[in-house]
């Protein structure tokens, strides 16, 4: 979250949305506490997916590999104004992305000015190829609170060695021109958050990269890691110093850090709608395999949210974790610190003491 601009945040919430977080966040936690499902409030935080098409082909997305399952297309803005409408007075938190490049969609600066009309904090991730003059001024004016940017490399057989397609120089150039137009305008937002993602191959770039965000102005610097699926990936990408890995890594076996969660918040606090309208439970849901809904359908948001679709998964996050097959390439959530109600009565029937509690691992 060191993309976002905190106080912007803060001021996004009022008494009707901070009653509604309480309520998500509460019975999330009861839920996590109980192996139950309770689920109170609406969503307060959105993702929704400009369009799942893109100008670039990085081998480990699933847009960019060819992966995709899902029709490619962009969200319409009646469909944006549809949900903005409905869900637009309990949200204080907007994410405009997912698969796909934002830009491309011709609605999207639309999308942030009615989101802001509405003073929800609104944040985008974009690869940069699109900055001219005319989108940067748009995009200041449009309200847009923050952006990532995507820069894997600072040189052009680095960077597109991942992002296929992509020209470093342009994307370099980009940036800095945007951080020269918010200086001259005397502007504070959108937040500039560089992102690099370390790989095997561009690693040792991490220095230069450095330099080069102090050079540019950037307002922050983020050092991410790469998810990956199988081991040939691992071989592939994962960068030799383990601080930047997400796994355990041993040549065979490939297991994520910090996985042991129990349970995980986001299916009570938010959910994600794609181009089409479709809602999926989290990100992690790239090609729509848990499809709980369409709103283009017809389908009731409340009765979508509520719905038995909706509280199947919840159940099966809260008890069975490992039984869904995106959630074991995750390590975001609520650990062993959460009470296993289940393992204490087993305990308890062989007269056996209550295990200690473990303390959350506040590195994950």
């Amino acid at each position: 979250m060191n993309e976002l601009i905190f106080w912007n945040l803060v001021r996004s919430l009022n008494v009707r949305r901070a009653s509604n977080l309480i309520k998500t966040g509460t019975s999330f936690l009861i839920s996590a506490l109980f192996n139950k499902y309770f689920v109170w409030g609406k969503p307060s935080i959105l993702t929704i997916e400009p369009t799942n098409i893109c100008n670039l082909r990085c081998p480990l997305c699933t847009t960019g590999s060819g992966d995709m399952e899902r029709a490619n297309g962009k969200m319409s803005l009646e469909t944006f104004e549809n949900i903005i409408n409905k869900m637009g007075d309990e949200l204080f938190f907007l994410l405009l992305y997912h698969q796909g490049e934002p830009y491309i969609n011709k609605h999207f600066l639309s999308f942030v000015e009615k989101a802001k009309a509405k003073n929800i904090y609104t944040t985008t991730s974009t690869n940069a190829h699109y900055f001219t003059d005319e989108i940067i001024h748009a995009t200041i004016d449009s309200g847009l609170d923050s952006m990532i940017v995507s820069l894997d490399g600072v040189t052009q057989d680095v960077y597109e060695h991942y992002r296929v397609k992509g020209k470093v120089d342009k994307v370099i150039e980009g940036m800095a021109r945007f951080m020269e137009i918010k200086r001259q305008r005397k502007v504070k937002t959108p937040l500039i958050a560089l992102q690099f993602l370390v790989m095997k191959h561009n690693e040792h770039q991490l220095p230069e990269v450095k330099k080069l965000a102090k050079e540019i102005g950037v307002d922050r610097l983020l050092i991410k890691n790469i998810e990956v699926h199988n081991t040939q990936e691992a071989k592939d990408w994962l960068p030799q110093n383990d601080k930047y890995r997400r796994y355990n890594f041993d040549g065979e076996n490939l297991v994520v850090k910090n996985k042991s969660k129990k349970s995980c918040s986001r299916v009570w606090l938010s959910t994600l709608i794609n181009w089409d309208g479709s809602l999926v439970p989290c990100c992690f849901d790239k090609n729509g395999d848990f499809e709980l809904g369409n709103i283009n359908a017809g389908e009731n948001l409340d009765q979508i949210w509520q719905g038995q679709k909706y509280n199947a998964f919840r159940k099966e996050l809260n008890t069975n974790r490992e039984n869904i097959d995106m959630c074991r390439n995750c390590n975001q959530g609520l650990g062993s610190f959460i009470f296993n109600w289940k393992t204490a009565k087993k305990q308890t029937e062989k007269k056996e003491l209550f295990p200690i509690l473990e303390k959350p691992n506040l590195k994950s």
